[in-house]
This record gives structure tokens, C-alpha cells and sequence, in this order.
């Protein structure tokens, strides 16, 4: 591969030199897997998806994807000692750097022990977004199988792929009616509105900030009574995880003496592969965008109410076009020129947001791993850039939700960190019955 950088991807380039934005995944497994087969795989998945064995160079001022002399996917081994240990391994991968100047932007990590294995996957943003890594880790466990099971794997690379907005919907002038619609809609919003952010704890330099991770899984029954009552309340999931994170935050941020409503902004991550063309499938790459949604909690605000209300405009913003506009409103309202740390502090004051939830929705993992059994996966997200947003990544597998939120010290501390986690979860449950 030998390409520019697309805006989606620059964007995401400048900002990772001032602070890591990036995903882990997870999987866990019951059975043993041995260091040979999982190297192999990894050898063999890099073939699969171009992505996997690039790095970053510089020609002019031009940031480029390069394959020339990229090492293999590093893996990192670890005796299992106990369930747990993956959330600590995941942490450290998180806050470990990812050269994007030598790649690859990828790293595994696997712990294994006699009963159980859990594999870790984690890469940078620039070259990919969480379902990314769900297709990146279905694919790897695919090939583990072939490979344990004495089976000669076939591997079908996936094309090389222009940046994603030569494969989106034609936009012409279009495009940049919306771009200048959005900033107009942003820039009222901030200054009427004045949206708050959960209040900061502390601060530090990027090399000084560490993404933390709390894990939350819902069981079979308690995910299909959740999935049952977004239903009946005319909602979605996403919707009561954004509400219920919103009532949390605006508990923190109201008090006594300013208490009233409290106006936050929340993101939702959108998926646009079923927008592009030609369409992209079950490949590694920056397919992603966002939608930022304005809303005013009070104390008295009904649970139900709030969540229909992001429903209905997370679907407003993605039928008005926003998320094809969103990256490049930052592209075009930054300097080509702008240092990394301004550029982060840009897109802050841009889309100056509290919360940001991804859903990946239902995942169904058809790959067979056998005579390993993929029993979850997950993922979670680091985002040490833009390091005063409070994140939840959810994903449902084999009919269990998982929410994994993530926070940065010192800016948000363990203690408030713990209490917005506590009171979520705690009206999340509350609405099942």
C-alpha cells in the first residue's frame, strides 16, 4: 500500500501525537492455544487486510501509508493467572505507545493457560474502528481454528482501499453546504447552550495520562429484559445507555448552588460501511464517524423520556448527513499547519462533548474456532487525546451485553469514575424487569 492519508485519517494522525486514540479487543476462550499457531495466524491475518502491515512516513508535508519494511505484528505472551488478568494486560497495551513511523499500528497480546486463553488485539485508530476489530478478531480466531485443527488455512486478501471519502455518496457542493450547515449548528449550540463537561479532577501532559477500563456484563436474562423494555418504551438500547450516562453525569455536574438543567453533549459512534461504494465488507480501515447530540437533563427528567429523545436524534443527525461531514468540518477548520496539541485542543472546542457511547450492536461470530469455543468478545477504547470524555463501548454476544467504559486520570478520578459506573449500571437495572 502506498497512499495519502485521507481526512479522516489525518485528523486521527495529528491528534495520536499528542495522546494514543486506539481500541482493544478481547476474546476469551475456553481450551489452550499455542504460541506457534497464534504467530502463524498473525502472520497470515496481516496478508488479509492490507492495513494491518502499514506504517506512516512523511513526504513533503504529505502523511502517507507505506507496506516497505514493516515488521510483523509484534505478540506479547503471558501466563493466564486468573479472569482478571486480561483487564490489566488490556490497560497496559492501552497505554503503552503504537509507533505509527515503524508500525505495524497493531499488537497482540496472548494469555493462556491450561483451561482457558484470552487473546488481546489492540491498534490505533488511524487504521481502523471497533467493528474493525470485531472482523479483525472473528478472522484471526477463524485461522487459529484451521491452524490447531491441522487444516491449511486459505487466505483471500481484501483490495486496497482509498481513504473512505472517495467511497462515500457524491457530494460536490452538497457536501459543502453541509459542512458549513454543521459548523453553523455547532458553533449556535456552544454558544447558546454553553454545554458542560464532567469537571476535571487534575490534569497532566499526555505521557502522563493512563486510561483506565471498568467492565460491565449484562446476563442473558437481564440483556433480553433490557432489550425488551427499549422496545416497549419505543426506544433502543443505545439510547438507554446514553440516557442512563447522562443522568450520571449530570448528578456530578449539577449541585446545590447551580442546581436546574444541566445541557451536555453526547457522541454516538456510526458505522459507514452500508453507505459506501463500492461496499466495503468485513475489512480493517477507518469506516467510522460520529454524531455530537445536544440535551438538556434536570433532575426530574424521565429515564424514558431522555432515551427516546437520543433515539430520535442520533437518527436525525445520521438522515441529515452529519456523519459524512463530521471529520471534515475538523479537517476544515483546523490549519493544515496546526501542532499536534493544538489540533487536539481544536477538535475539544469543536465538539465539546462529555460522554461518548460506541455500540456495535449484536454481533453474531459464525467462524469456527473449534476444538477452542469463543465464549465472549468485547472491546474498549482509549482516547488519551481528547482525554476529558468519559466513553462506553458496548457490544452484545451470545445474547450478553458487555459495556466497557473508560476514563483517563488524572483528569477524571477513580472515585468519580466509579460513581458515574455505579450509578449507570444502577439505572440500567432499574429499567429491567
Amino acid at each position: 500500500m502506498n497512499r495519502e492519508l485521507g481526512a479522516n485519517e489525518r485528523v486521527v494522525w495529528m491528534t495520536i501525537q499528542d495522546g494514543s486514540i486506539s481500541f482493544v479487543v478481547a476474546a476469551h476462550l475456553s481450551g489452550v492455544l499455542d504460541e506457534y499457531v497464534i504467530k502463524s495466524a498473525l502472520e497470515l491475518l496481516s496478508q488479509k487486510h492490507p492495513l494491518l502491515r502499514t506504517r506512516i512516513i512523511i513526504e513533503g508535508d504529505c502523511p502517507r501509508f507505506t507496506s516497505e519494511d514493516v515488521p510483523p505484528i509484534p505478540l506479547r505472551v503471558e501466563t493466564r493467572q486468573n479472569n482478571d488478568q486480561w483487564l490489566f494486560e488490556a490497560e497496559k497495551e492501552l497505554n503503552n505507545p503504537v509507533p505509527w513511523s515503524t508500525g505495524p499500528m497493531v499488537r497482540a497480546v496472548l494469555l493462556t493457560s491450561e483451561k482457558a486463553t484470552d487473546i488481546l488485539v489492540r491498534f490505533q485508530h488511524v487504521v481502523g474502528d471497533g467493528m474493525s476489530g470485531m472482523y479483525l478478531m472473528q478472522h484471526l480466531l477463524q485461522i487459529v481454528g484451521e491452524l490447531t485443527r491441522g487444516e491449511q488455512p486459505v487466505v483471500q486478501p481484501f483490495p486496497e482501499r482509498p481513504p473512505v471519502e472517495e467511497l462515500l455518496p457524491a457530494g460536490g457542493i452538497n457536501e459543502f453546504i453541509k459542512t458549513a450547515a454543521l459548523a453553523g449548528k455547532q458553533l449556535t449550540h456552544i454558544l447558546v447552550k454553553r454545554p458542560k463537561k464532567l469537571p476535571k479532577d487534575g490534569d497532566a501532559p499526555p505521557t502522563e495520562r493512563n486510561t483506565h477500563i471498568v467492565h460491565h456484563m449484562l446476563s442473558a436474562k437481564e440483556t433480553e429484559s433490557l432489550i425488551t423494555e427499549c422496545r416497549r418504551e419505543s426506544t433502543t438500547v443505545h439510547g438507554a445507555v446514553c440516557a442512563a450516562l447522562l443522568k450520571a453525569a449530570a448528578n456530578q455536574i449539577s449541585t446545590p448552588s447551580n442546581g436546574g438543567p444541566v445541557t451536555m453533549n453526547c457522541m454516538s459512534a456510526v458505522n459507514l460501511r452500508p453507505f459506501l461504494y463500492p461496499p466495503v465488507g468485513e475489512e480493517v480501515g477507518f469506516y467510522a464517524s460520529m454524531v455530537i447530540t445536544g440535551h438538556e437533563v434536570k433532575k426530574s427528567t424521565e429515564f424514558w423520556d431522555l432515551a427516546r429523545s437520543v433515539r430520535k436524534a442520533v437518527h436525525g443527525s445520521i438522515d441529515s448527513g452529519e456523519p459524512f461531514v463530521f471529520v471534515s468540518l475538523l479537517d476544515k477548520l483546523t490549519p493544515k499547519t496546526a501542532h499536534p496539541h493544538d489540533f487536539s485542543k481544536r477538535a475539544s472546542e469543536i465538539y465539546p462533548a462529555a460522554l461518548m457511547v460506541t455500540n456495535l450492536g449484536r454481533l453474531d461470530a459464525h467462524e469456527d474456532c473449534s476444538p477452542l469455543e469463543l465464549e465472549n468478545i468485547h472491546f474498549a477504547i482509549s482516547n488519551k487525546a481528547v482525554p476529558d470524555i468519559f466513553s462506553a463501548a458496548v457490544v452484545t454476544y451470545q445474547h450478553q451485553l458487555t459495556i466497557n467504559f473508560s476514563y483517563v486520570v488524572p483528569l477524571l478520578s477513580h472515585r468519580r469514575a466509579a460513581e458515574l459506573v455505579e450509578d449507570t449500571m444502577g439505572l440500567l437495572r432499574s429499567i429491567m424487569v
